[in-house]
């Protein structure tokens, strides 16, 4: 019934519109190691320069001269600095401003410090063959704009975290060429909660189920008032198998050329959707015959694909001192076009939300310049696309656009078996506008972002026989 698709898609807005990271582009983590970050990625597949390779191509492990094992913790600095530009009721209801009880309708700052740790491991076993894992979090995201926000019905808090365990191996064909690949075992889980607003939610059941026009009004529920808000929270978890290849070409000395792909995954998150009823919308649901009440608690699943990346990088020593670098990544986030929620409650139809994101392609340019026998410095910079092709398909659950990476950082050798990265990255992001209507019945978010974000990382490696 209609009435039950509006808070369906408002339960359900969750795996999408969720997770989009201000660390790049749609929602992935790109900061898995500070040797890579000081570059701004690029040459991510090709320079094999640290363990984090068994994640970017593990093809590459063959160009480390030890077995190592590396521990690094990048973190997010990010502050979202939010200005409302004339947010309506739906016209449903008047397209009215929307009410807040505080009188915080024009700005809103957000800040985070967010870590992303990561743990590698790689060796050569033989001339021809190597071993490698990885540890990471792929997707992460973490807001919480509290409850009385002007975008409440979009969105009040989000917690994901995607981790990756990649164990990979390598085949060396040549001395020219080698070959990897590996099996990602990817858990996933999410939080998330937004507000509803009891009287339009009442009125729309209301109509529905043809109830006089005045029986919300008789209960005190009227549209617009943010004292009897009610509360929707979804959580979920699920765990999901995919793969990565890569190969290595050194095509003379002194240049390689990497190909790296990651498969997408199709992630199924089991959990549940909780609703906190005002007490007066919640006895008016209660009256509907069991088996047909909406607004209940009940299991829930949400489907939503993952992109497929494809990497290719070129590294190549300029002399003895100095490496160029650079990087073409293709992220396939055309895949995530839907969002598919059903629900154990028979009364909650399945939903499914449209989401016209693109295809983006990353540019990166980078160099390595070897300081003196214990340091080397490295500097780079990145075009990183958004997939957000509009403003009404923005999300205040991540609502970044195309970002500018400005990175350096450096390898200092402790001694022979220890050595440490640091990497510095400031990443400017255009001002993001929002003109999105949200789930059918929810007020239009309409207003402009600005951000601030920062990355650090800090790794170390344990190089041993």
């Amino acid at each position: 019934m209609r009435h039950q698709k509006i808070f369906l898609v408002v339960a359900s807005t969750a795996v999408l519109t969720m997770s989009q990271s201000t660390m790049a582009a749609g929602f992935a983590v790109s900061a898995q190691s500070a040797y890579g970050m000081g570059n701004a990625y690029a040459g991510n597949a090709a320079v094999a320069g640290d363990a984090s390779t068994v994640l970017t191509n593990p093809a590459g492990i063959f160009e480390l001269e030890k077995p190592v094992f590396a521990l690094s913790v990048p973190f997010t600095s990010s502050n979202a600095y939010y200005t409302d530009e004339g947010s309506l009721t739906n016209p449903l209801f008047g397209a009215q401003p929307v009410a807040v009880e505080d009188g915080r309708r024009t700005s809103l700052d957000q800040r985070r410090v967010s870590p992303t740790p990561a743990l590698y491991y790689a060796r050569k076993l033989s001339d021809q063959w190597a071993l490698g894992l990885g540890i990471s979090i792929p997707f992460a995201t973490s807001t919480d704009y509290g409850e009385n926000w002007i975008g409440r019905y979009h969105a009040t808090e989000t917690a994901v975290t995607a981790v990756d365990i990649n164990p990979t191996a390598a085949f060396r064909i040549n001395d020219k060429v080698s070959i990897g690949g590996g099996i990602s075992v990817q858990f996933a889980s999410a939080l998330l909660s937004s507000k509803l607003d009891s009287g339009a939610t009442c009125l729309g059941i209301s109509q529905a189920a043809q109830l006089p026009i005045t029986t919300c009004g008789n209960i005190g529920l009227s549209p617009n008032d943010p004292s009897l808000d009610s509360n929707v929270e979804l959580d979920g978890s699920g765990t999901e198998v995919t793969f990565n290849l890569g190969v290595l070409v050194k095509p003379r000395d002194g240049t390689k050329i990497g190909l790296a792909y990651r498969h997408g995954t199709d992630h199924s998150l089991k959990g549940d959707a909780k609703f906190t009823n005002n007490p007066a919308l919640g006895a008016f649901v209660g009256n509907f015959p069991e088996g047909s009440q909406p607004l209940q608690n009940t299991g829930t699943t949400i489907s939503a694909n993952l992109p497929a990346t494809f990497d290719f990088s070129v590294a190549q020593m300029a002399n003895e001192k100095l490496q160029l670098l650079g990087t073409i990544k293709w992220t396939q986030w055309s895949s995530f076009d839907q969002l598919t929620s059903n629900f154990d409650n028979p009364a909650q139809s399945p939903s499914v939300l449209d989401f016209r994101w693109e295809d983006t392609v990353t540019l990166s340019t980078g160099v390595n310049y070897t300081l003196n026998s214990k340091t080397t410095l490295r500097a780079g910079f990145s075009f990183d696309q958004s997939p957000i092709p509009n403003p009404r398909s923005r999300s205040p659950r991540g609502p970044a656009n195309d970002r500018y990476w400005y990175s350096f950082g450096g390898t200092y050798k402790i001694n022979k078996n220890i050595s440490a990265n640091a990497a510095f990255t400031h990443i400017q992001i255009d001002e993001s506008a929002i003109d999105n209507p949200g789930a059918p019945g929810n007020p239009t978010l309409r207003g402009a972002y600005e951000f601030d974000v920062n990355l650090f990382a800090f790794q170390l490696n344990w190089h041993f026989v």
